[in-house]
């Protein structure tokens, strides 16, 4: 499966500031780390998780529904977090130090609007860890994994 390309619009984002990055970091889908390959999937959330800037948050931890994202600035190294705010580690006074094609797939799939009422187009926490959930095991053991060298 291809990652979807969404759209990007530098002279709205630059005038509107990153206030959607400054709020919460985008959320990344399977497919932005190579799923449905599972070794791909696997190595790039290894090497993901690895640089401390990419985190594992979740909506309901009894049920399983967790998904990646970008660390929270000052935040960075923690395997898990469950923060509700704060600014992604990858905006910088430029803009995403990211390149488009590598950001989380709610970020290239955002609709910036003038009014800084960007169309997030559905991307909410609880729909992204649906789409991890059939990922899970793979998740759990990569983060674990990670967890046990990192400390």
């Amino acid at each position: 499966m291809n990652k979807p390309v969404g759209v990007e619009n530098p002279e709205i984002c630059k005038v509107c500031g990153g206030k959607c990055c400054k709020t919460y970091p985008g959320l990344a889908t399977p497919e932005d780390f190579g799923a449905p390959d599972i070794e791909k999937l696997r190595e790039n959330i290894f090497k993901a998780l690895s640089s401390g800037r990419w985190t594992v948050d979740w909506v309901n931890q009894d049920e399983g529904l967790y998904f990646v994202r970008p660390a929270v600035k000052g935040f960075e190294g923690s395997v898990f977090d469950h923060r509700y705010s704060g600014e992604c580690t990858f905006l910088t006074p430029n803009g995403c130090e990211l390149a488009f094609e590598n950001r989380p797939e709610s970020c290239r799939m955002l609709v910036p609007k003038i009014d800084e009422r960007c169309d997030p187009q559905g991307y909410t926490r609880a729909v992204v860890s649906q789409r991890w959930k059939e990922y899970y095991e793979i998740l759990m053991d990569v983060a674990i994994e990670v967890e046990s060298v990192s400390f």
